[in-house]
């Protein structure tokens, strides 16, 4: 009987150590720290629980009714330019028919999503230090440029901007908004008083974002102006002659040759 005993206290010891030894190693592996290579800084490092606000996520409304167009930009690409283009065209498919309630925040990272090669995004320029290089989701800031240059002309509350580090091309210097997945976003927030909708399309080398809104809110004498200040780019936005919104931009000329490529 004493045998029987101490036998069955041994096998229950060696089956509690081995529970605790499984949920030591879980525990071990619970905190993963990942590298992400972006379209501006490629060594970005951060934990994937590591974000900024998170807003109500932002629905698609293909057939409401959005009579008004308030505002429309439109840039230029090359279309010759097969990997630049595919990305431009991710990131169009996820902002196209996107509505903005009222009050509502729009945030281009958490409404494009990462920019990785599951997602559908190639390799093509973007800004490492003091030029252009290789790397993956190039062209992104292209889109994201040209939705802040429509909401901008539907006096929309321009919350969180910044501009290139290198010279660019497809807007005016002093008109960009750079993105860089978890650590640079471009929001606006739908102060307009109704709901507004964004049309995003991307063929033949035109990206166009048009603005739509449920009332005609449209403001009556609209101008944006950019302006030279030494070494910044003043850009400022009136309403009726007063301004509401100014933003300040500064960059550096790229190398005239690419020396590095760099896959994500």
């Amino acid at each position: 009987m004493t045998a029987i005993l101490l036998c069955t206290v041994f096998v229950s010891c060696r089956q509690a150590k081995e529970a605790s030894a499984t949920t030591e190693s879980a525990a071990k592996t619970s905190t993963t720290t990942t590298t992400m290579r972006t379209t501006e800084d490629l060594e970005t490092t951060f934990e994937e629980a590591q974000t900024w606000h998170i807003y109500p996520a932002l629905e698609k409304d293909e057939y409401g009714d959005y009579p008004y167009e308030i505002s429309s930009y439109t840039t230029y690409y090359q279309t010759s330019n097969e990997t630049r283009t595919t990305n431009i065209r991710n990131a169009v498919a996820k902002l196209d028919e996107l509505c903005i309630p009222d009050g509502a925040t729009f945030s281009f990272n958490q409404t494009v999503g990462k920019r990785t090669v599951l997602a559908g995004y190639e390799e093509a320029k973007i800004v490492k230090g003091d030029e252009f290089v290789d790397g993956l989701g190039g062209g992104i800031c292209q889109v994201s440029s040209t939705v802040f240059q429509a909401a901008l002309r539907a006096n929309l509350n321009i919350t969180v901007r910044a501009c290139h580090s290198l010279e660019i091309s497809y807007v005016p210097l002093g008109a960009d908004a750079t993105v860089q997945w978890n650590s640079q976003d471009f929001q606006f927030k739908n102060n307009s008083g109704c709901d507004i909708k964004l049309v995003v399309s991307a063929s033949g080398g035109s990206l166009t974002c048009t603005i739509y809104a449920k009332e005609d809110v449209a403001p009556s004498d609209l101008k944006v102006d950019i302006s030279k200040s030494g070494e910044t780019y003043v850009l400022t936005r009136t309403v009726d002659g007063v301004e509401n919104y100014h933003t300040d931009s500064k960059y550096q000329k790229p190398k005239e040759t690419t020396t590095e490529t760099t896959k994500a």
